[in-house]
């Protein structure tokens, strides 16, 4: 195996303790150091009333998150709420370079929050401790309710029928054997979820929720409800005001924001009588806020008017949860101190943009960039459109960026000298894993739904920063068409890396796992599943090749011949059936 060259990415700094870093020697470990853990947004007493000592064997009791078991100050829960309805509600410019819609965004949040919001603190407080003594008095009670001692029954000893024709008494009454534990604390779990299902009350269904969530998982960790009841009345009550205390408070701040926008001129993101969605799907690093700001001239003819859609890429919140500038040692780990309340925060857009989709029937269009695990999962469009605001799209736009491994960790480390979020190594090869592992799941999972219309574009982002990416696929449900194959070949072969690099030498495998015949089972699927697919020549725009139902059709024998030259392209077209002519 090549030696390591750690010393060829090192960037210029003027800082020597910078200045000895690289992208593959970024001076950060994986996992957050246990002696940065409170400096988490999560545990600052400034953000939370909960004690990150009891954190830990909370986790382990219970089985939940950390951000699961914290709990936040309402003037938290205020801020949270307000990142919500700026991103959901306000234009905010893009402007002519990358950085200025986080600028923009940022000043317009400060500024409600200071101007229209902070005086009315003491009356959000005083809403939301009058909320957690209703909601935990009425949890109290729910769980006395659920787990009361069962009463001893009594069932008569069996006789037999002999014993009775000869008309002998009735046996003696004998105790029932007991449930146990686990089958008793099941049951009132099973009760507590149908009673929440049943219930109407918005604050009565958002306990009985926040109640199943907790004994659920608590039973799934212990295998029965061990935890004491007052921790438990607690852990539940934190957990609906985390949630249902904090769209209590987002009501309250309203007409606040109404007023906010009306005296600084805000103009509101207009909703769509045909929503366009447009998701851009990417590993981290991988050229996706890049790509945002340069879609910006093409989406009008995607139906977008200038700065008429709302923009969603969580990473512009961070700084307004935590100070980069006082972080000194630890300012490599800024993304990691604010990153899970940054999904709390995203989960709760989602959410918001639902609610408001139920409202009014619609959504306005949306730009949507963002890395987030579930954004590749195996959910069923139908269960998606359920359960979120895709349902009213009209038409979806996916943008899948296709960039290679190694690039990330460099363009990830270029990303943490100029804005100060930094990952390892071991985090953007991961998440190129995870990202083109999933790829081929989205994208058969709207293929093979009716709705919405589905248009997609293919990406090879391979190029200089600030260059628009090449196109390698582009189609839609009936047609595709492929500029460039081994870019789709690329999509395979990415994930199959060595996250343990620890430079670019040692990210492939050196045996025959990048073969291409190898990794040629998502053109195939495409084959399979797409009812014409195209085979074009990118310099000419040519058609040289076309399948329809699988089946292959030469339409430029001399174009074609040209391109078996290539070895690799040879190896794929036999791997697919591919005539000569």
């Amino acid at each position: 195996m090549p030696a390591c060259n750690l010393s060829a990415s090192v960037a210029p700094m003027a800082d020597p303790e910078i200045s000895q870093y690289s992208a593959w020697n970024p001076g950060l470990e994986a996992d957050l150091p246990r002696r940065y853990q409170p400096l988490e947004t999560i545990h600052r007493p400034e953000n939370v009333y909960s004690n990150l000592a009891e954190i830990p064997e909370l986790r382990a009791l219970t089985g939940l998150e950390e951000e699961e078991l914290v709990a936040f100050r309402a003037e938290r829960l205020v801020l949270h709420e307000l990142i919500v309805r700026v991103t959901a509600d306000i234009m905010v410019s893009e402007g002519e370079e990358e950085e200025v819609l986080g600028r923009q965004f940022r000043h317009i949040t400060l500024k409600i929050l200071a101007d229209y919001l902070s005086p009315h603190l003491p009356a959000f407080q005083q809403a939301f401790d009058q909320l957690y003594d209703e909601i935990q008095h009425r949890v109290g009670e729910l769980l006395a309710t659920a787990f009361a001692p069962e009463p001893e029954t009594d069932e008569p000893e069996p006789v037999s029928f002999l014993a009775r024709w000869l008309g002998k008494r009735t046996a003696p009454q004998r105790k029932a054997a007991p449930r146990s534990l686990e089958e008793r604390h099941h049951d009132a779990i099973q009760t507590i979820k149908q009673q929440g299902l049943a219930t109407r009350g918005e604050q009565e269904k958002a306990v009985y929720k926040s109640a199943y969530r907790v004994l659920s998982s608590i039973a799934a960790t212990q295998g029965h409800i061990g935890v004491d009841r007052e921790v438990l009345a607690r852990l539940i009550a934190r957990h609906a005001c985390n949630d249902f205390g904090s769209r209590r408070i987002g009501r309250l701040l309203t007409p606040h924001i109404e007023r906010a926008m009306q005296e600084e001129g805000y103009g509101r993101v207009p909703l769509a009588d045909e929503p366009i969605l447009i998701s851009l799907k990417g590993a981290s690093a991988a050229g996706k806020s890049s790509l945002r700001h340069l879609l910006r001239h093409t989406l009008q003819d995607l139906g977008f008017e200038p700065e008429q859609y709302g923009t969603i890429t969580p990473d512009i919140w961070r700084r307004l949860l935590l100070d980069y500038e006082a972080l000194g040692e630890t300012y490599k780990y800024a993304g990691r101190l604010a990153g899970k309340e940054v999904k709390l925060i995203d989960a709760k857009l989602d959410r918001y943009i639902r609610d408001k989709a139920r409202r009014d029937r619609t959504i306005p269009n949306l730009l949507i960039d963002r890395f987030r695990f579930d954004s590749f999962s195996s959910d069923t469009v139908a269960r998606l459109l359920d359960a979120t605001y895709a349902k009213y799209v009209s038409t979806m736009h996916m943008y899948f960026i296709i960039t290679p491994p190694e690039a990330t960790v460099e363009r990830g480390w270029q990303r943490g000298l100029e804005r100060g979020r930094y990952k390892a190594v071991s985090d953007f090869l991961g998440h190129c894993v995870e990202t083109y592992d999933g790829m081929p799941r989205v994208f058969f999972k709207w293929l093979s739904s009716p709705r919405p219309r589905f248009k997609y574009v293919f990406l090879d982002n391979s190029v200089p920063k600030h260059t628009p990416p090449a196109v390698v696929a582009h189609g839609t449900r009936d047609v595709l068409t492929i500029l460039d194959l081994l870019g789709l070949v690329n999509l395979e072969r990415f994930k199959k890396i060595n996250t343990a690099a620890t430079c670019p030498q040692e990210v492939y495998p050196t045996d025959d796992t990048l073969a291409v015949a190898a990794n040629c089972t998502f053109l195939k699927q495409c084959l399979d599943k797409v009812p014409e697919v195209r085979f074009v020549d990118a310099d000419t725009a040519k058609v040289y090749l076309r399948a329809t139902s699988g089946r292959f059709v030469v339409e430029d024998a001399e174009l074609l011949g040209a391109k078996r030259k290539d070895p690799e392209l040879a190896e794929l077209f036999a791997e697919l059936g591919v005539p000569e002519r």
